[in-house]
């Protein structure tokens, strides 16, 4: 697990070393073992590479930035490379088979860079593992900048427009990299910051500043490095990924969970293998975390488990990671948290969130990722289970809508005083309480576009209700088009690119492209790197993928349940108490807490002066949210925390707090 950046001037120009260092050293928290630095020469003077080293594999070889093995002057490609290559392997066996000389004896980074020579971009669609690299081709004069299918590994590119115009083109594993860059024009970009408080998170492609863009996961963008001109507006293209339906599955169900089974347990061994430093496993008690650490017990007699317990006893999992780590045999370790780790830790982590980032699990998993790292350097988890199987409640939502549906209208006046019935329940802070579950349900049951219908589980969120929490001189600068718009893009790719089936297909790829991959993986990379620490997903491997998404809805929901299949598969593995235990989220007890511990915070951050000053917010909004919350008249958790990560982010550097 790395840190990678790159900046390119004008043809011309001589990138600055001591930029490149700058650079380099943003990222250190990602690559404490190591750094390097390329700088083309002659024509390509105005380009460099900066690269940031945690040892995972082949601890001796594999440095970075890696150059083609001939003389310097005739350096054909240079390489930086964040991720891991499971196939590697495989790739490099073919490769010599077809002349290519290898120097290390297990580089991931080498048949990385001897693929992209042999194939170019046609190598990404071979690729097995996680990944984001930048390749500079000397001959072609290109930079090449690629993203792995599931968007384990960030990467963000800023352009010309980034810089007040001046023809530079810049890229990094974190915004942090680029922020430092002089030049540029710290402008917010509006609308990118109000789908922030959509989603808890900044959607890709877009970023928080203007100019700046996240490359898609499964895709690839290459720029010609003699035409500035065209540094904005390249396009990044899909590389070739999954389908839904694409591989054949057993028409019998028990063969179907035997083929589960065995490609999970693979991706479990194979993410042991390759690692030459201590591997252990994130352990929740949750079926994901639990499945991956019982099949881990099968590959290795010195298992280690990590959890993270909470003193408030609704959302507390650590009797059940216990009862997990003592059938599957494992040492396992154990923290328990309060209020104060949280006080301790949210500053600590704003300097590792260069967006604002609302997540607020991302607090638990930077503790459990700090914990771990105590004893083991990379760390298994539990990723991907819930998206691909149809784990969270709203699939089982998705699933029986049709039939909600058809009898709601029968009810007919009913309907409203269900509705009233809901929202006069007793206000509850406790997590995912009944009264926050059913309102977020009947939000959204009468939506009909799948992915909107869906946030509306998530959050309530509607354009109207999302565009009255800004300040009202603000509000005519957000973009035209409504804040949800990224969901209707994503349907369109979902049938037309992945063959999506039906509307629950369309639900699966927008939790994989949209929650997962620009939320929840982005947090375990923030919250991971922020410690030193490698995580790796068994789920995402992409042959679990494939199968995953070739199975259909029943596999998935049944009888009101989901993970119907994975449970199976679970029951040879897990006590029974574990495979039948109710989903419970990796999350800690915000509604409380923000009337708590953290309520000095909220006072200062959220007060009218402040909110006032940011000019982003309305303060009157603001206000009346904090009230309610406070006097128990309505669960607000989830936009309070988002805008508290909000003015957390504003104020973390000068750059930040300048009007957008």
């Amino acid at each position: 697990m790395c840190g990678i950046a790159g900046l390119i001037e004008a043809p011309g120009a001589v990138v600055d070393d001591a930029t490149l260092h700058r650079m380099a050293h943003a990222l250190a928290h990602r690559g404490p073992d190591g750094e390097g630095v390329w700088r083309g020469r002659g024509g390509l003077a105005h380009a460099g590479l900066v690269h940031r080293r945690l040892s995972i594999l082949d601890l001796a070889g594999g440095a970075q930035p890696m150059v083609d093995d001939v003389e310097p002057s005739q350096t054909r490609l240079a390489l930086v490379f964040n991720g891991q290559i499971y196939n590697h392997q495989q790739l490099r066996h073919g490769l010599q088979g077809r002349g290519h000389r290898f120097v290390s004896d297990h580089s991931d980074t080498e048949a990385l860079l001897r693929g992209l020579l042999e194939h170019g971009t046609q190598l990404c669609p071979q690729l097995s593992g996680m990944f984001a690299f930048a390749a500079v081709d000397v001959v072609g004069r290109r930079l090449i900048l690629a993203r792995d299918s599931m968007g384990k590994k960030p990467l963000t590119i800023a352009g010309p427009r980034f810089f007040g115009g001046r023809p530079r083109l810049a890229f990094a594993s974190e915004l942090q990299a680029l922020e430092l860059l002089p030049n540029r024009s710290g402008d917010v970009d509006v609308s990118a910051a109000a789908r922030f408080f959509a989603f808890d998170f900044v959607p890709d492609p877009d970023s928080i500043w203007c100019g700046a863009w996240k490359i898609p996961p499964g895709h690839v963008v290459e720029f010609d490095l003699e035409r500035p001109n065209t540094w904005d507006h390249t396009r990044s293209r899909p590389f070739g990924s999954w389908r839904f339906g694409g591989v054949a599955v057993p028409t019998s169900f028990d063969a179907r969970v035997d083929v589960v089974g065995a490609a999970l347990d693979d991706a479990v061994s194979a993410r042991l293998l390759h690692a030459d430093v201590p591997v252990g496993v994130f352990l929740s008690g949750g079926i994901d975390s639990s499945v991956v650490a019982a099949l881990a017990a099968r590959h290795t007699t010195k298992l280690e488990t990590f959890s993270i317990g909470f003193r408030d006893p609704s959302f507390d999992e650590s009797v059940f990671a216990r009862t997990v780590a003592r059938h599957v045999g494992s040492r396992h370790h154990e923290h328990i948290v309060d209020e104060r780790a949280l006080l301790d830790v949210v500053p600590h982590l704003g300097a590792h969130l260069a967006e604002p980032f609302a997540d607020h699990s991302v607090v638990p998993t930077f503790l459990l990722a700090r914990f771990a790292h105590e004893r083991v350097t990379v760390a298994l988890g539990g990723d991907g289970g819930d998206e691909l199987f149809g784990g969270y409640p709203t699939f089982v939502v998705e699933s029986l809508r049709p039939p909600l549906l058809d009898r709601l209208p029968l009810l007919g006046a009913g309907t409203d005083l269900l509705l009233r019935a809901v929202r006069a329940l007793p206000v509850s802070h406790s997590d995912l309480a009944l009264d926050f579950k059913l309102q977020r349900t009947l939000d959204g049951l009468g939506e009909r576009r799948p992915l909107r219908r869906h946030q509306l589980f998530l959050a309530g969120a509607t354009d109207a209700r999302l565009r009255a929490l800004f300040a009202p001189d603000l509000r005519s600068h957000l973009d035209s088009r409504d804040l949800l718009r990224p969901l209707d893009e994503l349907e369109r790719v979902a049938i037309e690119e992945h063959g999506a089936r039906n509307a629950f297909d369309v639900v699966t790829f927008g939790y994989l492209r949209n929650y997962l991959a620009a939320g929840v993986l982005q947090k375990v990379d923030r919250a991971t790197m922020a410690a030193g620490l490698e995580a790796r997903a068994p789920f995402l491997d992409r042959h679990v993928v494939e199968l995953a998404l070739s199975l259909v809805v029943a596999d998935k929901v049944q009888g009101g349940s989901g993970k119907h299949l994975l449970k199976h598969v679970a029951r040879g593995l897990l006590p029974e108490s574990i495979v039948r235990r109710r989903k419970k989220g990796f999350g800690m007890p915000v509604a409380a807490w923000l009337n708590g511990a953290l309520a000095p915070l909220v006072d200062e951050l959220l007060g009218d002066r402040n909110v006032v000053a940011d000019g982003f917010l309305d303060a009157r909004v603001v206000r009346t949210l904090v009230r309610e919350h406070r006097s128990k008249q309505a669960n607000h958790r989830k936009l309070l925390w988002s805008m508290l990560m909000w003015m957390l982010w504003r104020r973390r550097s000068p750059r930040a707090q300048e009007k957008a």
